[in-house]
């Protein structure tokens, strides 16, 4: 099954990415996320027998442990791709987006360390809104693109999903076990 984790973001994340995403909708062309898909993956693992869920989650547990809940804010848009079929985000920030990466890291560490393959990129805090966006386009129709949304929240969740690709419609997210960050 293939399979990522994912840091869950509070709803007052979600809403805010909600209406950054309405604004693009208006003039950027492309695939939008389903809001019920806005996640920041810290680890993709791909293709895993089901006989090692178990050994992930707990994993997950272990790399959660001790960890305090993260604050973050919604920052800038960015993108990856090439201009005219770009995947579209928003990134996070504030002082403690760095407790994310670290715990990232140690998530990504640990998996490697059982012999499970991880998404070789660094980790960048960001939430994905479109794929196949047309900048360019949205550039010369509309002046560019919108002021994201600013928000802040609390990220207390990290959720390990199976994701199953679909041929006419996005992905669909199935949350198989969840960690807390929690105060020691």
């Amino acid at each position: 099954m293939r399979l990522f984790v994912a840091a869950e973001l509070p709803q007052g994340m979600v809403e805010a990415l909600s209406e950054t995403l309405a604004e693009l909708r208006e003039c950027v062309h492309g695939r939008a996320v389903g809001t019920d898909q806005f996640h920041v993956t810290l680890a993709f693992l791909g293709e895993v027998p089901a006989t090692r869920v178990d050994e992930v989650a707990a994993i997950v547990d272990a790399a959660c442990a001790g960890r305090r809940p993260i604050s973050a804010t919604l920052g800038p848009l960015g993108s990856f791709g090439r201009d005219t079929s770009a995947t579209l985000w928003e990134g996070l920030a504030g002082p403690q987006v760095g407790a994310l990466a670290e715990l990232a890291d140690d998530l990504r560490g640990r998996l490697r360390d059982a012999g499970l393959p991880t998404d070789p990129k660094g980790f960048l805090a960001h939430v994905t809104l479109m794929r196949r966006a047309d900048l360019p386009r949205a550039a010369r129709e509309h002046g560019g693109l919108p002021m994201p949304t600013v928000a802040h929240g609390v990220i207390d969740t990290v959720t390990l999903f199976r994701s199953e690709l679909c041929r006419d419609r996005a992905p669909v997210y199935t949350p198989l076990h969840e960690a807390r960050l929690a105060e020691p």
